[in-house]
């Protein structure tokens, strides 16, 4: 079980690394395009001056501030329509996973290791195998 756990832990984990990295690069990729595009001609504008936030849109002029956001909405817009193939993907290899039964009891485990226990058991407590102090003592006499 713990396992188990673990392992989902560790794959949504690197599931999400990786969602973020691909998912980034074709935002990034797309906003550099559309900014290329829609800024006027003369003016070059580099991308990675907006990582700052929202102050460094606030600084550039209010027609090229309209000009950068529409950018970005252009590159989400992309971003969102790359991923819904992805998402219908994931969704339709749902159908295809086998489905395990949930457990019924919590001692499961020991019920798969129980034939060897009892093979265990049996030559530990056979007579012929056993020590003198494991045999058995004679049953004490009746009085009757």
């Amino acid at each position: 079980l713990g396992t188990a756990t673990s392992a989902n832990s560790f794959f949504r984990s690197m599931g999400g690394a990786f969602g973020v990295a691909v998912f980034g690069s074709v935002f990034n990729n797309r906003l550099e395009a559309y900014l290329a595009d829609l800024l006027p001609p003369g003016l070059k504008l580099d991308p990675d001056s907006l990582h700052a936030g929202p102050e460094a849109l606030h600084k550039l002029p209010l027609e090229v501030q309209a000009t950068v956001l529409d950018a970005f909405a252009k590159a989400l817009h992309v971003m969102f329509l790359v991923g819904v193939p992805v998402a219908a993907a994931g969704f339709v290899l749902m159908f295809f996973l086998p489905e395990k039964p949930l457990r019924e009891s919590a001692h499961v485990g020991l019920e798969a290791i129980e034939d060897d226990l009892g093979v265990a058991f049996e030559t530990a407590v056979d007579p012929a195998n056993a020590p003198e102090l494991l045999k058995p003592e004679p049953a004490p006499p009746t009085s009757g």
